[in-house]
Order: C-alpha cells, then structure tokens, then sequence
C-alpha cells in the first residue's frame, strides 16, 4: 500500500480511569475513499497497527468483489 495514498488523523478517545485518554486513529485510503477508524486499545501506536489492518482487509474485499 503507497503511504502517499492514506490520510492519517488522530483523535481523542474513550477514557479509561487506569489507563487514561486513549488516542484513536482514522485512516483514510484517498483512491477509494474508505475509511476505517480504531479508538479501542490503549496506545496511538496499537489503534494505528489495528487500523492499518482493518483497512487492508477492506481492500481485500474490494479486490475481491472485482474493483
């Protein structure tokens, strides 16, 4: 996946008293226009991985369906 072709933008989160803030993650893969977001785990850096993965099955499916 070409890193040129995704918008990334971070966000406040839920709020856990133990842990904190987290910081979410909404990337946006721009030829497409699909959009995924994570806010669930705890660390910018785990909801980013999380939510490159999510994008990438998305594109998956995609192909998948003949895009």
């Amino acid at each position: 996946m070409n890193e040129d072709d995704l918008e990334i933008h971070t966000c406040a989160s839920e709020c856990d008293p133990q842990i904190g803030a987290h910081v979410g993650v909404e990337i946006r893969h721009k030829p497409t226009q699909i959009t995924v977001r994570e806010t669930k785990l705890p660390t910018q850096f785990a909801n980013k991985t999380e939510a490159m993965k999510k994008l990438e099955l998305e594109l998956l499916a995609l192909i998948q369906r003949g895009f």
